[in-house]
C-alpha cells in the first residue's frame, strides 16, 4: 500500500467527523459495520490482498472506540457538572476577551467541589477581575456547556476542547492568587512576547494597517474595524488574517530559503527551521489548522534529515491521524476541516494535474508568453482545486456558494506573503536599523492597502454570491458526489473515462447552485432570530437585507445574531425600535461586527452612538424604501411598530404589547405575517404569527393562539424560526 497514512488518517478523521454530533447508538452501530466489514475483507482474498479496504475499515473501527472512549471518559463526566454550583480552583490561562459586554478567560480547573479534576474550561465575568495569565482563581461557580442552545456553536465548542463554561455566583465570591512572573511557565512568555510584537506593530503603524498587520503575523484580529474585517469575509480573503497552515507554511519556507542562501548546511538549516515551526506553532496557541500544517513541515524537515523526499499526501494523512490522537473532537473543527481539504485538493492538483498542463502549456513557443500563461493558468487552478474540495463543507455551513473566494484568493493572496515579510522587517527594522524602518515601511503599507482595498472591491459585488438552502445544497453535494464515485469506478475499469466524469460533476455542481439561485430569485426569505424575550427579526429579498431590532434577555442572544448575519455580509438597514433592551441589548455588539447603511432609531443605548458614524442615520418618522422593501412606522402610545412590505410578504412587527390592532394603520392590519413579543392582539388576521418570548412564556403564547385556530410558533430557546415566501405561498421551519 502506497499511502498507508494517508488511508488511515482520512478515515479516521471522516468517520469522527461524522459522528461527532451523533448519539451513542449510532456510533455503537457504525462500529459494528466497520468491524463486519473488516472481517468480510480480511476473508476475501481479492480484499485482503488489495490492503487499503481492510486497513480503512480497522481505522473506521479504531476511531469509533476513540470517539466511544472520549464520550464517556472524559465528555459525559465533565457535563454531569452542568446546571450545577460548586466551589473550584482554576487556573487563569489567557488574556481577558471583551464580547457581548462580558469578559471571558481560558481557564484550566484544578479541583471543582471535592474533586481533583484536570479541563479547560471558559469563565465569564460581567466585570473585569484583577487576575493575570496564570494567576489561581478560587470560589463559588455555575456551571454550563457552552453553546448548550445552539447546536452550532455547542460542537463549535466542544471541538475546541471547551465542555464546560462557568461563571461566579455572587459579587465578591472569588478570590485571586496571584503568582510572580518567575514562578509562572512558558504559556505566560509566550503572551508576554506575543503582546511585544502588537506593540511594535502599532509603532509602526497606529491604524487599520496594524491591526491587518497583527492579524496577519499573529492571528489576533480583535483591532481589526468591523468593515473591513466584514468585507474580507465576504470577499473570502478573511482566511489571511486567521492563522492557518498559510501562514506556517510560509514563514517555515522562507526561514528555509533564507538559512540556505547565508550558507547553512541543508541539515542544521533543517533543524533550525523545525524549532521554529514549534515556536511559530507554540506562539499561535496551538489551532489546528497550524498544528495540521505544522506536523505536515515537520514531516517535510525530517524526511529532508534523512535524505528522503516526503509524499505530500501521506503527511496530511499522517497529521489528521497524529490530531485525532491528541484531540479526537478536533475533527469536526471547521478550520481543520477547511484547511485538510484545501491542503488536498492543492497537492492532488499539484501531483495529478499540474505535469499534465505543464505538457499542455508547453507547446506555447514563445518563451514570454508561455511563462505568463503558465504564471496565471498555476494560480487559477490551484485557487480553483483548494476551492472545490472545500465547497461540500461551505454549503453545508455558509449556506452558498461564491465565486468572490475565487477572484479575491488569485489577485489577494499571491501578496500575502510579502505583506506579512515586510510587516515583520518593519518592525525588526524599528527596533533594531530605526533609519531603514521608512523603506520597509512604505513598501509594507502598499501590500496591506492593496489587501484592504481590493477585499472591499471584491465584497461590494453581491452577485458573486449565491445562496442555497439546506436541501438543496445537500441535493447539489450528493449528486457531485455521485459522479466522482462514478469516475472513481471507471478508473478501475476504463481509463480514459474518469475526465468525463470529473467534467460532469463539476457540470452538475455548477448546475445546481445556479438553478437553485434562479428560481429562488424571487424568494422573501425571514429569520426571527432566537434571543429570549426581545425583538430581531432579519429580512432577505433580492440580495438586500433588513435587521428589525437588536434585543432580547438570552445569554447567548449576540451569539445568534452573528451567526444569523455571517453569511450575508453587510446588511443594508437598521431598525433599532427603541433604546429598551428588548429591542437593543445587543446594538453595541452587533454594530462592532457589522455596518448597516442605514439605521433608523429614535434612540440607542448608551454608547451605541460611537458605533454609527459611517451609516446613513434616519428617524423612524421616516420610511425606508428601495428597490426591494418598503419599511414604514408607527407609534401607538409612544410603542413603536414596525410593517415590512416585499412583493411576496408584509409583516408586522410588534415591539411592544398591543392588545388591539384597530389602532394602527390599515395597510398594518393587513399583514401576512406577526412578529410579537409576548402579548399578541386579540383581533389579529395575520396568516402565521412568530411569538419571541423565552420557553415557558412562548410555548405558553404558542398553545394560546394554536387553541384560536391561528398558526404560530414560538422562538423559546428552541432555535431561530424560517419562513420562506414566494407567489403567495409561505413556508415554516424551526433551524
Amino acid at each position: 500500500m502506497k499511502r498507508p497514512f494517508a488511508v488511515i488518517g482520512f478515515t479516521v478523521f471522516l468517520t469522527i467527523a461524522f459522528l461527532f454530533d451523533k448519539k451513542t447508538g449510532v456510533t455503537v452501530a457504525a462500529l459494528a459495520a466497520f468491524a463486519v466489514a473488516l472481517v468480510i475483507a480480511l476473508f476475501s482474498k481479492k480484499l485482503r490482498e488489495a490492503k487499503a479496504v481492510p486497513v480503512c475499515m480497522a481505522s473506521g473501527a479504531v476511531a469509533c472506540i476513540i470517539l466511544l472512549a472520549t464520550n464517556l471518559l472524559l465528555l459525559e463526566p465533565l457535563t454531569s457538572f452542568a446546571g450545577r454550583t460548586h466551589h473550584m480552583k482554576a487556573r487563569i490561562t489567557s488574556e481577558a476577551v471583551l464580547e457581548y459586554g462580558k469578559y471571558y478567560y481560558n481557564a484550566k480547573a484544578i479541583t471543582i467541589g471535592e474533586e481533583k479534576i484536570n479541563c479547560n474550561l471558559r469563565l465569564v465575568f460581567s466585570e473585569m477581575p484583577d487576575v493575570a495569565p496564570y494567576d489561581y482563581i478560587e470560589g463559588s461557580f455555575a456551571f454550563y456547556q457552552p453553546g448548550m442552545t445552539d447546536e452550532v456553536f455547542l460542537e463549535a465548542n466542544r471541538a475546541n476542547g471547551l465542555f464546560l463554561g462557568a461563571y461566579p455566583t455572587g459579587e465578591d465570591c472569588c478570590t485571586v492568587t496571584s503568582v510572580p512572573e518567575n514562578e509562572k511557565p512558558a504559556g505566560y512568555h509566550i503572551i508576554r512576547f506575543r503582546n511585544a510584537v502588537k506593540r511594535a506593530v502599532y509603532r509602526v503603524y497606529p491604524n487599520e494597517r496594524g491591526a491587518l498587520a497583527v492579524a496577519m503575523l499573529m492571528g489576533d484580529r480583535s483591532g481589526i474595524p468591523a468593515d473591513i474585517y466584514n468585507n474580507m469575509r465576504v470577499s473570502g480573503t478573511a482566511h489571511l488574517v486567521c492563522v492557518s497552515g498559510l501562514h506556517l507554511s510560509m514563514w517555515a519556507m522562507f526561514v528555509l530559503d533564507f538559512l540556505r542562501r547565508i550558507g547553512l548546511r541543508e541539515k542544521l538549516a533543517c533543524v533550525v527551521a523545525a524549532v521554529g515551526v514549534v515556536g511559530f506553532m507554540a506562539i499561535t496557541g496551538f489551532s489546528y489548522s497550524v498544528l495540521r500544517a505544522g506536523i505536515m513541515m515537520l514531516v517535510y524537515l525530517a524526511a529532508s534529515l534523512v535524505s528522503r523526499k516526503a509524499d505530500s499526501i501521506n503527511s496530511l494523512g499522517f497529521s489528521l491521524m497524529a490530531i485525532s490522537l491528541i484531540s479526537p473532537y478536533a475533527m469536526s473543527s471547521l478550520s481543520l476541516q477547511l484547511s485538510a481539504f484545501s491542503t488536498l485538493g492543492i497537492v492532488s492538483y499539484n501531483e495529478y494535474v499540474r505535469p499534465e498542463v505543464k505538457l499542455l502549456l508547453g507547446k506555447i513557443k514563445r518563451k514570454r508568453l508561455r511563462s505568463a500563461v503558465s504564471a496565471f493558468a498555476d494560480a487559477l487552478l490551484v485557487t480553483m482545486s483548494a476551492t472545490l474540495f472545500i465547497q461540500p463543507i461551505m454549503l453545508e455551513f455558509a449556506g452558498g456558494f461564491s465565486f468572490a473566494s475565487i477572484i479575491s484568493n488569485l489577485t489577494v493572496t499571491p501578496f500575502a506573503g510579502g505583506a506579512m515579510s515586510t510587516s515583520a522587517l518593519a518592525v525588526l527594522a524599528d527596533l533594531f536599523v530605526p533609519r531603514a524602518v521608512n523603506l520597509f515601511r512604505y513598501i509594507a503599507g502598499l501590500f496591506l492597502q492593496y489587501i484592504i482595498s481590493v477585499s472591499g472591491f471584491v465584497a461590494d459585488f453581491d452577485i458573486l454570491k449565491i445562496n442555497l438552502d439546506r436541501q438543496a445544497a445537500l441535493m447539489t453535494v450528493g449528486a457531485v458526489f455521485v459522479f466522482f464515485a462514478f469516475a472513481v469506478f471507471l478508473t478501475c475499469f476504463y481509463k480514459p473515462k474518469p475526465l468525463v466524469a470529473s467534467v460532469l460533476a463539476c457540470a452538475v455542481f455548477f448546475t445546481g447552485v445556479m438553478s437553485n439561485a434562479y428560481f429562488r430569485r424571487n424568494e422573501t426569505l425571514v429569520r426571527v432570530i432566537d434571543t429570549g424575550n426581545g425583538v430581531c427579526v432579519l429580512f432577505m429579498h433580492g440580495g438586500e437585507s433588513v435587521l428589525v431590532g437588536c434585543g432580547g434577555t438570552d445569554f447567548m442572544g449576540a451569539n445568534n445574531i452573528s451567526f444569523a448575519l455571517k453569511n450575508i455580509g453587510s446588511f443594508d438597514c437598521l431598525v433599532i425600535p427603541s433604546a429598551h433592551e428588548t429591542s437593543s441589548a445587543y446594538a453595541l455588539s452587533l454594530l462592532s461586527e457589522n455596518r448597516p447603511d442605514k439605521i433608523y432609531f429614535d434612540a440607542l443605548p448608551e454608547n451605541a452612538e460611537f458605533l454609527i458614524g459611517r451609516s446613513e442615520n434616519h428617524s423612524l418618522a421616516e420610511t425606508y424604501k428601495s428597490k426591494n422593501f418598503t419599511v414604514k412606522f408607527s407609534n401607538v402610545s409612544d410603542k413603536p411598530y414596525i410593517f415590512v412590505e416585499t412583493e411576496n410578504l408584509s409583516s408586522l412587527i410588534c415591539a411592544s404589547p398591543l392588545e388591539s390592532v384597530t389602532a394602527l394603520p390599515e395597510g398594518f392590519r393587513k399583514a401576512d405575517l406577526a412578529v410579537c413579543r409576548g402579548a399578541y392582539p386579540a383581533d389579529i388576521a395575520a396568516d402565521f404569527v412568530a411569538v419571541c418570548a423565552e420557553k415557558e412564556r412562548g410555548l405558553f403564547i404558542e398553545n394560546e393562539l394554536s387553541s384560536k385556530g391561528i398558526p404560530s410558533a414560538a422562538t423559546g430557546g428552541y432555535g431561530d424560526l424560517v419562513i420562506r415566501a414566494e407567489n403567495g405561498d409561505m413556508s415554516i421551519r424551526r433551524e
